[in-house]
């Protein structure tokens, strides 16, 4: 072999040139030649960190550190490796060692920024990538770093002005392209968000980054069988890790593939197993799958999930699990929407029979219907002050709690019911005509992140009111109630939504009627909770307690339900609900 030096300088140019296995040949067999050779131990490392082997490339960059521990490179080298491992938090001290023995070193400067972009240390973050512009003020790789900054902060605009300085600088750089398709998403500008992705990849075909950034745009479109090549294409160059995995995961949730989705989110907790947001993902995912067993303990990881707006409430009481509570004091309160609640309240005279005091706190406009419910002591809406108690538990974690399987479901119904004397008072208006009495309900609460796929809005079912013999009665109250001003209705409809004060006049319209349809929102709940026939018009993709591939449910008995067979197609689904209550019309 040449000497030590040229055969260093060879496997530099190896390396450098892209003949990585050239280069860690060599650079091996000067380690066998020399193995305190700190230059082909730092070297190597740096290659198995590029290639896929981080682990084997942190023990060389240790090495070489043990050879050289005053290097700022080489501190930056294996801070880097660790960052490849999903070490933020070793990757930032790290950078912040390098950065004491070189304050100049820009590309540690900006690494770091990506460090604590991963530690949500933002404001840390912004000023360690205005650090490496200062010293760099023309790279347009320090400009898309302070971009892609910005965006972790939230602040779209400044993100857009650095990408679009970092493509003036470098018209060629599809990074600096990506980062710009990146701000206009963030800015809800999607056509020029894939058009700068489709840019970036113009300039480098190759590039998986933007192939795995285009593909979330495409699924947050709706656009999946396209996501999903994106997604692809990303692997096929090379991109891969958690945020392509909890991309196409949800893509393929989203195309009702759930068994296809927790391969992803599995892959995912391997490398993150303690990332809250991904383990009620996959909770989700199996939930969704039917599986009650594995998907329970993973829902109640929602707790813990840090980036949850609003924040989950936190009490100094402990959280129920299942244990004994005869004689104590339990605070069950709702979580999330008026659906859950009212579909999760049916557990109250369970933990009651289990000799537990319950109070139950409530949205507000709840308090009405659930005014009767069985086994409350106490009944308080959310936002007054709570008296003492015990425990505490979530609605929607007494699933857990009960060990409820698809076959111990508690479905008993009705295990709400209509005020007496308003359902009377109903019957007499209801009671003129003929036909079956059919209520509709056509939108869900619009703040809902998934509702514009959910809901078909009354021009999807509007082909529902031209069936015979039937007289329609709309149920919707608040957003969506806009829509009778845009789509004409037949003779057959009565709107009643102007005189339904609340949920408990719903109730007792409900008691009234011979059938429900509703999308995926509170009404549905509540026809299924006072056990009165209600079909549920579904997306491709529904939410986890619907499950898939099956027309009944297992919470509800007098549900039937009608699936999209494609995204966004309600069309079909109009179509079949008309000719199933064409049916039923003709038997009454």
């Amino acid at each position: 072999m040449a000497t030590i030096i040229e055969a260093l300088l060879a496997a530099i140019d190896h390396h450098q040139s892209g003949r990585l296995a050239e280069a860690a040949t060599l650079y091996g067999r000067i380690l066998e030649a020399d193995p305190e050779q700190p230059d082909a131990a730092q070297f190597l490392g740096v290659l198995h960190a590029q290639t896929g082997r981080p682990a084997d490339g942190a023990r060389l960059l240790r090495r070489a550190l043990a050879l050289r521990p005053d290097s700022a490179g080489g501190h930056s080298n294996l801070a880097g490796a660790r960052q490849t491992m999903g070490d933020a938090a070793g990757a930032e001290a790290g950078y912040a060692r390098a950065l004491r023995l070189d304050p100049l070193l820009a590309d540690a400067h900006a690494s770091r920024a990506a460090a604590l972009r991963n530690l949500n240390r933002v404001p840390e973050a912004a000023r360690s990538a205005q650090r490496a512009l200062a010293l760099l003020p023309a790279s347009a790789d320090a400009l898309v770093n302070l971009a892609e900054t910005a965006l972790a902060g939230r602040r779209g605009a400044e993100a857009e002005r650095a990408a679009r300085r970092a493509a003036v600088v470098a018209p060629g750089s599809p990074a600096a392209r990506m980062m710009l398709g990146s701000a206009c998403a963030a800015q809800k500008r999607w056509d020029e968000a894939e058009a700068a992705y489709r840019a970036a990849l113009d300039r480098a075909p190759g590039y998986g980054a933007a192939w795995g950034n285009l593909g979330s745009l495409l699924a947050g479109l709706g656009r999946f069988e396209e996501a999903l090549a994106a997604f692809a294409a990303a692997e096929e160059r090379g991109f891969s890790g958690p945020s392509l995995w909890s991309a196409r995961g949800n893509a393929r949730l989203a195309m009702a593939r759930p068994v296809e989705a927790l391969a992803d989110f599995d892959r995912l907790l391997e490398v993150r197993p303690d990332d809250a947001g991904m383990r009620w993902n996959r909770g989700f995912a199996r939930l969704l799958a039917g599986d009650c067993e594995g998907g329970w303990p993973e829902f109640d990881w929602r707790r813990h999930d840090a980036r949850a707006e609003p924040p989950w409430r936190r009490f100094a009481q402990p959280t129920w699990t299942g244990g004994d509570i005869a004689g104590r004091t339990i605070l069950l309160y709702a979580e999330q929407g008026l659906g859950d609640t009212l579909q999760f309240v049916r557990y109250v005279p369970l933990v009651a029979a289990r000799g537990a005091r319950v109070i139950l706190e409530v949205q507000p406009p709840l308090m009405s219907v659930l005014s009767g419910l069985p086994g409350v002591e106490r009944l308080i809406a959310r936002g007054d002050p709570l008296p003492d108690f015990d425990l505490e538990c979530p609605l929607m974690s007494l699933p857990r709690a009960f060990g409820t399987a698809l076959d111990t479901v508690p479905a008993a119904v009705p295990y709400l019911r209509p005020d007496q004397q308003r359902a009377a008072a109903w019957g007499e208006r209801l009671a003129e005509g003929r036909g079956l009495r059919v209520g509709l309900v056509w939108a869900g609460n619009p703040r809902f992140p998934g509702d514009a796929l959910r809901s078909p809005r009354l021009a999807g079912l509007r082909p529902v009111l031209d069936v015979p013999g039937v007289r329609f009665f709309g149920l919707q109250k608040g957003p969506g109630r806009e829509d009778l001003e845009r789509v004409p209705m037949p003779s057959t409809f009565t709107d009643l939504g102007p005189d339904i004060a609340d949920f408990a006049d719903t109730a007792a319209v409900m008691a009234n009627l011979d059938l429900v349809i509703s999308s995926c929102t509170g009404p549905a709940h509540l026809a299924g909770a006072l056990g009165v026939p209600v079909w549920v018009v579904l997306p491709l993709s529904p939410d986890w307690r619907w499950m898939v591939g099956r027309e009944d449910s297992p919470w509800y008995p007098t549900a039937r339900l009608f699936r999209q067979t494609r995204v966004g197609d309600w069309t079909e689904v109009a179509g079949r609900v008309a000719e199933a209550l064409r049916a039923a019309a003709l038997t009454t």
